[in-house]
């Protein structure tokens, strides 16, 4: 692992590094867009907590504190640097609970694929076939899907969130494509819980994660989708379901 994050930072080799930042140039301003709208549809609805499940470096959490009857925000995201920035940024903010650990079905320690584009790094078994990858692999100058791994834990929402009322919360689910193991072990408080916000990426990038699975078990929780917001580089599009 240390030769890998030796490679990816070293002097003679900035072209990833420099694809990095102007990847994310382009994509910051339209992440912001795309949030501030999903934020504005959201402040309409009865909701009073948000669980951000992978909140990266707090791009959806930044957009959803500006709504003011929201008094409680728990944010987790497991990759140690990311978290730390997280942290900076929002450890002060007395609504905020941060949690440096990845939501799952289960409480275990399980193996983090920490892509290049940090955004899209996972515990989901990734698909090698697929097209998308390959693409993003191309612009980030990787040879692989990951660039290395290292050994997370993981709990549940049902646990974390057994003695706390969520009858007025939204769960954002944004994990690359281990959407099923965290709604799985969520199945509690899915009686609970009103609103769900679900990332469906357009394309077979990871194994084992079919939308339309997650849809029709949704469904049996009586859930029905309720909005679509749809990303501006038409790549995948964030889905809000709501019990009805």
């Amino acid at each position: 692992m240390a030769n890998n994050v030796t490679k990816f930072g070293a002097p003679g080799n900035r072209t990833p590094l420099f694809n990095m930042v102007l990847i994310e140039k382009i994509f910051n301003p339209l992440s912001s867009f795309h949030h501030k709208r999903i934020s504005r549809y959201l402040s309409e609805l009865d909701i009073e907590k948000i669980i951000d499940v992978g909140a990266h470096k707090g791009e959806f959490l930044e957009k959803m504190l500006k709504i003011e009857k929201v008094n409680s925000f728990y944010a987790f995201e497991p990759q140690k640097n990311i978290f730390n920035g997280l942290s900076e940024k929002f450890s002060k903010n007395k609504k905020v609970t941060l949690f440096n650990f990845a939501i799952d079905k289960e409480i275990a320690n399980k193996k983090l694929k920490i892509n290049r584009l940090s955004m899209t790094s996972s515990l989901a078994e990734v698909n090698e076939r697929s097209l998308y990858l390959k693409i993003k692999n191309f612009l980030t100058f990787s040879k692989s899907n990951f660039e290395f791994e290292y050994e997370v834990q993981t709990n549940t929402v049902d646990k974390i969130f057994g003695n706390i009322n969520l009858q007025k919360a939204l769960l954002k689910i944004d994990v690359e494509g281990f959407e099923m193991n965290v709604i799985e072990g969520s199945q509690m408080k899915l009686k609970e819980i009103p609103f769900i916000l679900l990332e469906n990426q357009f394309g077979n990038h990871y194994k084992n994660n079919n939308f339309n699975d997650i849809r029709r078990f949704l469904s049996e929780q009586s859930f029905i989708i309720h909005k679509k917001f749809l990303f501006p580089t038409l790549h995948y599009q964030d889905v809000l379901f709501k019990k009805i």
